[in-house]
Parts: structure tokens; sequence; C-alpha cells
């Protein structure tokens, strides 16, 4: 039965024989997996930086992250490793953030693109911070950092987040519009835009503390 365990484990969890050869020395497969997950990381650079470092320092820290899933992977947990990497990933970025604003003493902007100038509609100069009145779904990287963070707080045990701020956030990371958000939750527009401009400014009073 323990063999028969194993198996499907490998079969539902692909990832399972590299991570135990990269644990048990093998540094081929240690590589195999960095390189195979490096997109994560990527994904990850885009959505963070930190004050006063450059785009490979978050990608460095987004590396260092993913190097201690591989060394601390447990298959027996029931997560697959690519879940595992993605909080590890985001959990080392988050600390270095908020270990950068301690050093510093002084507020993080925490997405790259939110004060970018973008075009909509033809016009020019505004930015995604702008448009996020308009529509959660028009600032992907906003989704991407809320989901973030909401787990890693929550994961750390601080529940921060009033029951509708949660409902809020369940929604928006779906991607669901202001409009959409506030139909499914039987709410007013501005309800919900209330929610989650204050679930925006816990998680920055958080991570800025």
């Amino acid at each position: 039965m323990l063999l028969e365990n194993d198996l499907l484990n490998s079969i539902e969890n692909p990832d399972v024989q590299l991570v135990t050869e990269a644990q048990a020395g093998d540094v081929a497969a240690e590589e195999a997996l960095i390189r195979k997950y490096s997109n994560l990381v990527r994904s990850k650079t885009k959505a963070y930086f930190i004050m006063g470092a450059d785009e490979n320092d978050v990608m460095q820290e987004g590396m260092i992250g993913l190097m201690k899933a591989v060394r601390k992977y447990d298959p027996s947990k029931n997560a697959t490793f690519g879940t595992f990497a993605d909080v590890c990933v985001t959990s080392q970025i988050i600390s270095a953030i908020r270990t950068a604003d301690r050093i510093k003493h002084k507020p993080l902007n925490l997405s790259v693109s939110l004060s970018n100038p973008v075009e909509k509609d033809g016009t020019e100069g505004i930015t995604i911070e702008d448009t996020l009145h308009a529509s959660v779904a028009d600032s992907p990287e906003e989704i991407v950092l809320l989901k973030d963070v909401t787990y890693y707080i929550l994961n750390n045990g601080d529940n921060i987040f009033s029951e509708f701020e949660m409902k809020v956030i369940g929604e928006t990371v779906k991607g669901y519009s202001y409009d959409r958000v506030a139909e499914r939750l039987n709410k007013s527009r501005k309800q919900v835009d209330n929610a989650l401009q204050r679930a925006k400014k816990k998680v920055n009073d958080y991570l800025w503390k």
C-alpha cells in the first residue's frame, strides 16, 4: 500500500522525484527545478519591487524563496510543489519588503506598474492606480499582489480583515469588476469600493509597520 501511495503521489505531483533527488544532494535535480519554476519567480518580480532595489534584486529574493521551497518541500503535506514554491517565493519577497521598510523607515510602493503612465481609451498620462476605481480587472498586477499578500497575512494567523472585506477580496482576485462584485454580493458599488480601499490600506499598514 505504501508503494502504491508513493506511485499515485508521483503521478499527481511529477516534481516529487526531482525534489527528493535535490534534497539528497543532486545538484542537477535542483537546477532542473529552478529552471522549471524560474518563470514563476519572474512573474512575481513584475508585481513587486523593493524601494532602493532594482528588478534583479527582487528576482534574487524570489530565487532564494524558490531554493527554500526545494529544500523544505514535504510531499506528505498534500500540496503540489508548484503551490508550495509559489507560497515560498511570495513570502521571501514580502519579507524582504518588510525588512527594507524597517531599515529605511519609509513607505514602499508595492507594485511596479501602479504609478507607470498607461494609455486607456485614447487618454495618456493616467496611471494604473487611477484605473482601479473604474475596474479591478484593469490591473492584473494589483490582483496578483492583493491575493498573494492576503494569503501571506492569513497564513501568519493575522486576520486583519472584516468578513465583508474578505468577501470582496475573494471576488476581486477572480478578476471581477466592481459592478460585478457588487452584484454578486448584493451590495452597492460604493460599498465594494470602500471595502477594497480599506483592505488595501490594511495591507499597506501590515507590510510597513
